[in-house]
């Protein structure tokens, strides 16, 4: 059972790598060359812990720095099983995400982010919350050391897509997750170009399990969610998992054209019966405004319908890996170099 995988393997000697492990972790990393020393070390006795072994999997995401090397020449000297991947250039954090998901063989998986907000120990603790009842143990942050504007972007997503979804997630946009291996295959299945990891679980009517964990501030560096990054984002969850917006663009269309018609017998009434009104060309301007200004914001939200059906029909891959290295601890036995 994946809550029975951390049972700490007790041995004087050498532990023989079992050929499939008991869990994987998979960490997105992005400019990370300074953070995965940190990483490395706090993982190292949640990995090491495990009773069938465990491994890291580490996907850079089209980093400009020392990244994917600094990755490799950790895993060299890391004493559990390491996969690093380098992607061909930056697609962004879920891309990379499903990028180390198709790599993993745990029979757990858990994807964290690589600033180490969720501490490492607590990856048990999800672990050990999944069932056969609850396949996704989800992390939700009680007390959240981010800045105002995320957290409320982050609580209206989270009211947005529960509706959309029907869950009942107190915390949508974690990240931190435990995941069976039934429901990671699952999610591989979905081959859609804008996915959303947690909308994508929720679509799979997954049934998920939250507990509070420890969050912590971010480093100096910061957020690496851009505004830009994140109006993307807001975008594709609003147009991928939804046609709502189109339906109330169709509802202002039909009420501008609604008031237009009533303004204009308004002012043909109110012209012949008094015998004088609004001057011709300010009431003509205003409503002219008026509707181009309607008109505008509906061709805007059909454009990005259109826009997700044009990036579906061209069928690029969702990302390109560049390079996959493997990485096993030596035991006693085996003096080979990897």
């Amino acid at each position: 059972m994946p809550g029975e995988a951390f049972i700490a393997a007790q041995s004087d000697g050498p532990v023989a790598v079992p050929q499939r492990p008991g869990l994987s972790i998979v960490v997105p990393c992005y400019q990370d060359e300074e953070a995965l020393p940190a990483l490395f070390r706090e993982l190292e006795p949640v990995l090491l812990g495990v009773k069938t072994g465990g491994e890291l999997v580490i996907v850079d995401d089209g980093s400009s720095d020392r990244t994917t090397s600094v990755a490799v020449a950790l895993a060299e000297s890391a004493p559990f099983r390491v996969i690093v991947v380098c992607l061909a250039r930056n697609f962004g954090q879920h891309p990379a995400v499903f990028a180390g998901l198709e790599q993993t063989t745990g029979d757990v998986v858990v994807t964290m982010d690589s600033d180490l907000q969720y501490p490492a120990h607590e990856v048990p603790r999800l672990v050990d919350g999944l069932s056969a009842e609850y396949p996704v143990v989800s992390g939700y942050r009680e007390s959240r050391k981010d800045p105002f504007l995320r957290r409320q972007i982050t609580a209206v997503l989270t009211r947005w897509l529960n509706k959309r979804t029907g869950s009942h997630l107190r915390d949508f946009g974690s990240m931190f997750r435990a995941y069976d291996r039934e429901i990671v295959d699952r999610m591989l299945l979905v081959t859609e170009r804008h996915r959303y990891v947690p909308a994508v679980v929720a679509w799979l009517g997954a049934p998920i399990r939250e507990i509070p964990v420890e969050h912590r501030a971010r480093g100096e560096q910061g957020s690496r969610y851009r505004v830009g990054a994140l109006v993307n984002m807001v975008l594709d969850l609003v147009t991928s998992y939804s046609i709502s917006p189109m339906r109330t663009a169709s509802l202002l269309g039909l009420g501008a054209a609604g008031v237009g018609f009533a303004g204009t017998l308004f002012f043909l009434v109110y012209r012949f019966a008094i015998g004088q009104g609004v001057s011709r060309t300010v009431s003509a301007f205003a409503l002219l405004f008026f509707l181009v200004g309607v008109q505008l914001g509906v061709s805007a939200m059909i454009a990005e319908y259109v826009g997700r059906v044009y990036s579906e029909a061209k069928g690029r891959p969702y990302f390109i890996v560049s390079r996959v290295s493997r990485f096993v601890p030596h035991t006693a036995d085996d003096h080979a170099p990897r």
